[in-house]
């Protein structure tokens, strides 16, 4: 392994200046396949009986399952709620320590700290950038995961020999495709994924349900993918679902799981006979992993009038049955020679203290190199998908065009010289609170990608953070605004002065972050778009109500009164009713009609004397802003992964 700041690295080291002497990637990254062994692997979680009332009960998920996974293809196959998933996670890493036992050993060591980091892990779903190509999200995973020392030449042969091997030569300029336009096929899209993983040639390859979501023969084609990398001596361990024959063909090792526990693991090419030996014969033209499934499920060798009176008693019995003739097998003994040694020169090395410790994974780059590269691919996806900043500016600048015809010019008059001018500041600061609704999808639409990166050791979760947060509020927030406010400013005919101008522009523009700020915490909290839209436009609303214009907060009850200190409309409409309004002297040229803007600061009950009456409003919507980017940080940290 090479070494980052003394720290094994799970990628290699490529950094010879000589081409002589620099790794042959096509043999030797393939040396590092291991072994992983679980013993007696148990896995509970807490299951509410009965929510209402709160009561908790433990539910075993595993019990006790024990296997070996050597160099080649391993399979765990099972029917819905076997506990497939859960023995992959556990293997890969994933899963919360909280309530699993047992011993998971890598090559007869226990596995490092962060050791999901150092392994590939193919997800079920797609976490790609579809803004991207092939090339260019393979360069990302090479830019974040290959240490730093490792040149931009021997990166770039690294994403090369990764296409080369994947078969993805002529789609490798190809972008992946999103919901804006077609890109590459089902395949070649599963492919990349599995690239993503292979840039830092994983000791142990994993996918959960590589085949899900493809044609027959688009998922033969990538198990053939995987069987080509187990024949250079790479391990790799994957659930599956009802997979065909010709797949089935290629499998090295089977695990077969019912409820939670193990009823076959040893060579797929023995499980026919196995069966046949406790009582059950698949029938002539049968696929083995249905038959399997038929089995653990109580249907095999059955009737169709036998099948219509199984019960959950029946299916209970046959997989204590299926358990039990396993436990006896000869298949379990060899398995148990293979294991106990492995357990036992473990325990060994504990009682002597001379357990080998593995140094903890470390991230492969600095948060500075993260930061850049997310902002880069952010950067460069908002430029191929330019539909949403796009409409954003579009949007802004028609109500801004419209506010200004309604208010046009606004007079100093005293019957509505104050009023309109009020009223058009209510309309630009709800304007610019539920325009900016957008900011919620930030952290929703990505959420798959970034728990699959930053459990995968991409990046650290600060990095993800300002980068996407740098790279929204530039082109969403800060250009929109002083759109709108150039569109609106000079066409209401508000105060003709640079410095009243700047504050306009600074009072919206905090706005437009805080609300963009709740957003940005409800999209790392709520996983559901529509949930997260209404919890936004509810906060909206009892933040619009305690504003000080649509009631006197005076006249609301004292328990409810101190809520206008959560109003982000309050704060913005105050400032911006300042900046217009102090000194301000309105008329309509007699005597008997005159009133000041100060008048109206003064009944409101909106201080306005010192430069300090201006300013802690803007200091509250900056402290709003902080604080909702605070909680949205820390949302993202707690984001179950």
């Amino acid at each position: 392994m090479s070494k980052t700041n003394g720290v094994p690295n799970p990628a290699y080291n490529y950094g010879s200046k000589d081409e002589h002497s620099k790794v042959d990637m096509e043999s030797s990254h393939y040396e590092r396949a291991a072994t992983i062994t679980g013993h007696n692997i148990v896995y509970t979680v807490d299951v509410k009986t009965k929510p209402c009332c709160g009561q908790i009960e433990k539910k075993e998920i595993l019990k006790g399952i024990n296997g070996i996974f050597k160099p080649g293809m391993n399979a765990i196959l099972g029917p819905t709620g076997s506990g497939k998933s859960s023995v992959l996670d556990i293997l890969a890493g994933r899963k919360d320590p909280a309530g699993l036992s047992g011993h998971l050993l890598l090559d007869g060591s226990p596995p490092p700290e962060n050791f999901k980091c150092m392994v590939g892990y193919v997800v079920q779903d797609d976490v790609v950038m579809g803004g991207l190509t092939v090339r260019e999200n393979f360069e990302f995973s090479a830019t974040l995961r290959l240490p730093s020392d490792v040149t931009k030449a021997d990166r770039k042969d690294r994403v090369d020999n990764v296409i080369n091997e994947l078969g993805l030569n002529k789609c490798a300029d190809t972008k992946v495709g999103n919901e804006f336009f077609r890109g590459v096929s089902g395949g070649e899209r599963k492919r990349t994924n599995i690239g993503m993983e292979l840039i830092i040639s994983p000791p142990v390859l994993f996918l959960d349900e590589p085949t899900t979501g493809l044609d027959a023969n688009t998922a033969n084609s990538v198990m053939m993918l995987l069987r080509r990398l187990a024949l250079k001596g790479r391990t790799v361990v994957f659930s599956i679902h009802q997979p065909r024959y010709s797949i089935f063909k290629l499998f090295d090792s089977l695990m077969l799981l019912s409820m939670g526990e193990c009823v076959y693991h040893g060579p797929a090419s023995e499980s026919l006979e196995y069966f046949k030996s406790i009582g059950y014969v698949i029938e002539e033209h049968n696929n083995p992993p249905d038959f399997f499934l038929d089995v653990i499920n109580g249907e095999a060798n059955h009737s169709e009038k036998d099948i219509n009176e199984i019960s959950v008693k029946d299916i209970e019995e046959v997989h204590t049955k299926l358990v039990s003739s396993f436990q006896k097998s000869t298949l379990n003994s060899r398995l148990q020679n293979q294991m106990n040694p492995i357990l036992q020169q473990y325990q060994h090395a504990v009682e002597t203290n001379t357990v080998k410790v593995l140094p903890k994974i470390e991230y492969a780059t600095s948060a500075f190199t993260q930061f850049r590269a997310v902002s880069g691919r952010t950067i460069l996806n908002l430029l191929r998908n330019p539909q949403l900043s796009v409409m954003q500016w579009l949007v802004l600048i028609i109500f801004g065009l419209i506010v200004g015809a309604i208010y046009w010019q606004l007079e100093k008059d005293c019957v509505t010289g104050i009023q309109n001018r009020v009223g058009a500041f209510f309309f630009i600061i709800m304007n610019q609170v539920f325009g900016n609704l957008s900011a919620v999808e930030l952290f929703i639409k990505e959420r798959s990608i970034f728990m699959h990166e930053n459990v995968s050791g991409f990046y650290r979760v600060s990095a993800y953070f300002f980068s996407k947060i740098i790279c929204d509020v530039i082109p969403m927030r800060l250009i929109p605004v002083i759109l709108f406010s150039a569109v609106t400013y000079f066409m209401l005919g508000l105060r003709l002065a640079a410095e009243n101008f700047f504050l306009y522009v600074l009072s919206l523009f905090l706005v437009a972050m805080s609300a963009s700020g709740i957003a940005f915490f409800f999209s790392a909290t709520v996983s559901i778009f529509a949930v997260a839209n209404l919890c936004i436009a509810l906060t909206y609303v009892f933040m619009m109500v305690f504003s000080g214009l649509l009631v006197n907060v005076s006249s609301v009850p004292s328990w409810l009164r101190w809520l206008k200190w959560a109003s982000l409309f309050r704060y913005g409409l105050n400032a911006l009713d300042i900046n217009e309004l102090k000194d301000m002297t309105f008329s309509n040229g007699t005597a008997t009609c005159s009133a000041t803007g100060n008048d109206y600061l003064i009944d409101q009950n909106i201080p306005y004397q010192t430069s300090w009456d201006f300013w802690q409003n803007i200091v509250a919507l900056g402290a709003m802003s902080v604080i909702s980017m605070t909680g949205t940080y820390i949302q993202l940290r707690r984001m179950k992964k």
